[in-house]
């Protein structure tokens, strides 16, 4: 238990305050049955159709969810960071099967438990329940919105969106560094990676990007360039 204490007090105020409070009525049995995990960059952790035996809290790290389903297609469609519960939606909806296959995109750490110990836990703390619905139906609107956006978009705009939504989610001191390949980048945005290159190019050559070898820079002028761009086409893109 005191492994998962010190790595809660460990974290940022912002994830260490939401850990905090989404464990606030956690009982000693629930706490002692964490486990403290570390799983290196590009690992399939829970897999599409898997039967629902974990349950992983993200504390440390960015994972992605990649779709599968269409033959020789494969589309990252959601980033997360932290702090991000997996496992919880297919026991909410009362799914035996997880839904989406998940990857680390860098090294990640969680907090780990048996799915019987959170449903255990769940079903008797109701504050616990509202606080991972409330971030389950909040991911879900913002996802639908978003695949919306992107229906409408077309090219450098949709690459321009991904950026706008990273830089949101994870800009350490106004500076968003963005480590996808072009790969990536194609897969996130339904962009072939010889269009992805082109608008790259674009965008670098006027000046709302940077490059830093093969990392895209955005601070927070080229972000607001950017977001300035988007909401000439987009009424209230945040």
């Amino acid at each position: 238990m005191k492994e998962v204490t010190d790595l809660i007090a460990s974290l940022q105020h912002k994830d260490r305050d939401y850990l905090n409070n989404f464990l606030a009525n956690a009982p000693k049995w629930l706490l002692e049955s964490f486990q403290v995990v570390h799983i290196k960059k590009n690992t399939a952790f829970i897999h599409e159709n898997a039967e629902v035996n974990t349950v992983y809290i993200l504390v440390e790290g960015i994972v992605k969810a990649t779709d599968y389903r269409v033959y020789e297609c494969v589309y990252d469609y959601a980033r997360f960071s932290p702090v991000e519960t997996f496992g919880a939606m297919e026991f909410l909806v009362g799914c035996t099967k997880y839904k989406t296959t998940l990857i680390t995109e860098t090294d990640c750490r969680f907090l780990r438990i048996s799915k019987d110990q959170f449903e255990k836990w769940m079903v008797s703390d109701i504050h616990a329940v509202l606080m991972q619905v409330n971030s389950m139906t909040g991911y879900m609107l913002e996802q639908v919105r978003k695949e919306r956006l992107f229906l409408l978009l077309q090219g450098t705009d949709r690459l321009y969106l991904l950026f706008m939504q990273m830089y949101q989610k994870s800009s350490d001191h106004k500076v968003c560094r963005i480590r996808l390949t072009r790969k990536e980048m194609a897969g996130s945005t339904g962009l072939s990676t010889k269009t992805v290159d082109r608008c790259l190019r674009e965008m670098e050559k006027e000046g709302s990007i940077a490059k830093e070898g093969r990392t895209i820079l955005i601070d927070e002028k080229k972000y607001q360039m950017i977001e300035k761009l988007i909401s000439e086409k987009i009424d209230n893109v945040n």
